[in-house]
């Protein structure tokens, strides 16, 4: 008793010293970060003292804790407007995500993907003076409650069936075959396609990341999505639909972002891609394929996040056109090598680690056999590939405008973030070296997946 009542003690204590700590100096600390690993580290080892039976803990889920937890930490020092009301609201989706990964009960998940929804929905619709933040977050909160409604129909059918409602034992009734559990199964993935914004429910994901600034848009394009694949590796069956969506999913983004002119858009509709191979993963149900997919998760996101710490130190204009790149070698030599190594690591060029992540996908796929499928994955790979030296050849071989040339010597320079740069060199550092030492990654994941999955 002693035991719980100092640990509820020194999380009070925690969370009125970081209270204390925004109000005082309006900025993000050491502090901060300090209170949010405490916090992770009391929900992935001491369960006993929160004495919430519906959590589970287990390793692979301490294995995208930990991603998870990294994501925060990069995405919290990207906050420019660091007013209380807005780190909040951050702190919120963390907690969501945090939900959603450790909970068994479809309905605590529930509870978190609501948490999620609207902390967003708040985030976009921020800025009131653009009408384009207006707009995204009208669109993303009325098609967040459709999403939500289809969460709940698939609830309420399993819960008619008088089946319970958590996650590891819904997976065994799939083995029964009941027409009511795929029906209810079906709708909860439909519903959670939205979170990844993949086909069939993909096509608001551009005009959402247009209307909202950069530090909401690298939160919606990470923690939520992983959040929600970690639910649907658990909940998933092996269907052709969801392998067809999958693969659209693919042609979709590889297409629709070779005729884009904004980095925003590009970055969504490349997002689509993506995920569109880390479903491919999923939908096999052979552990081969799930560790496959949390490589590819693993090695996109922090590659993401370096791409979004880039776009920190440039500072776009309002349009975030990318055109402005032009010249970028010129004037930050070491900020444009970064930004080649990164998209040529996305675009899987070898032998950087963008490779190794679709290298997995694509062996898993043959060893069972998608041989069709692994063609159009790797034509579309080609395809993107393009748009992504398209955007190194305007960084180191277009010169830019007179006017952008003085816009960026008029401009105010963000000042460096020393946990920012401190965190993408690890990311280039790991972009140019897991092919040659993958084992920091590959164990762990291998370990979760073989004996604790």
């Amino acid at each position: 008793m002693t035991n719980i009542f100092s640990i509820y003690l020194l999380l009070f204590l925690s969370l009125s010293l970081i209270l204390l700590e925004l109000y005082k100096f309006k900025k993000l600390t050491f502090l901060m970060n300090l209170f949010i690993f405490y916090i992770i580290i009391e929900l992935s080892i001491n369960f006993d003292s929160w004495h919430l039976i519906f959590i589970s803990n287990e390793f692979w889920k301490n294995i995208i804790v930990v991603l998870l937890f990294l994501s925060f930490i990069i995405i919290i020092n990207l906050i420019k407007d660091a007013r209380f009301e807005t780190v909040f609201l951050f702190i919120m989706t963390f907690i969501g995500s945090l939900m959603i990964i450790l909970c068994d009960n479809l309905l605590i998940i529930y509870l978190g993907l609501e948490l999620q929804t609207f902390s967003l929905f708040i985030l976009i619709a921020k800025n009131k003076s653009s009408i384009k933040s207006s707009e995204s977050a009208l669109k993303y909160f009325i098609l967040g409650a459709l999403s939500s409604g289809l969460f709940l129909l698939g609830v309420s059918l399993i819960f008619s069936s008088g089946l319970s409602l958590n996650v590891k034992e819904l997976s065994l009734s799939l083995s029964f075959n009941l027409t009511i559990i795929e029906i209810a199964i079906f709708l909860i993935c439909i519903s959670l396609f939205f979170k990844l914004a993949i086909f069939p429910l993909h096509f608001w994901i551009a005009d959402i990341y247009e209307g909202a600034n950069w530090e909401v848009v690298s939160l919606i394009s990470t923690i939520p999505k992983i959040s929600v694949l970690c639910i649907i590796m658990q909940i998933s069956n092996f269907s052709n639909f969801f392998i067809l969506c999958g693969i659209v999913s693919i042609i979709i983004g590889s297409i629709a972002a070779m005729n884009q002119t904004k980095m925003k858009r590009l970055l969504a509709y490349s997002g689509i891609s993506h995920i569109g191979f880390i479903l491919l993963g999923i939908m096999l149900l052979f552990n081969q394929s799930y560790e496959a997919s949390v490589i590819y998760l693993f090695i996109y996101i922090l590659t993401i996040l370096g791409i979004f710490m880039l776009i920190y130190h440039i500072s776009f204009s309002k349009n975030d056109y990318i055109i402005e790149l032009g010249g970028l070698s010129l004037t930050t030599k070491l900020i444009a090598l970064s930004w080649l190594l990164l998209f040529l690591s996305i675009a899987g060029i070898p032998p950087l680690s963008g490779f190794i992540s679709k290298w997995f996908i694509l062996i898993s796929l043959i060893n069972n056999q998608f041989f069709f499928i692994v063609i159009i994955a790797i034509i579309f790979s080609a395809v993107s590939a393009g748009y992504y030296l398209r955007i190194v050849k305007i960084t180191y071989f277009q010169k830019s405008s007179s006017y952008m040339n003085w816009n960026y010597i008029l401009k105010p320079k963000n000042i460096p973030n020393k946990i920012l740069s401190l965190m993408l060199g690890l990311i280039i550092y790991m972009t140019l070296t897991l092919i040659i030492h993958p084992t920091i990654i590959l164990t762990p994941i291998h370990v979760g997946f073989n004996y604790f999955f």
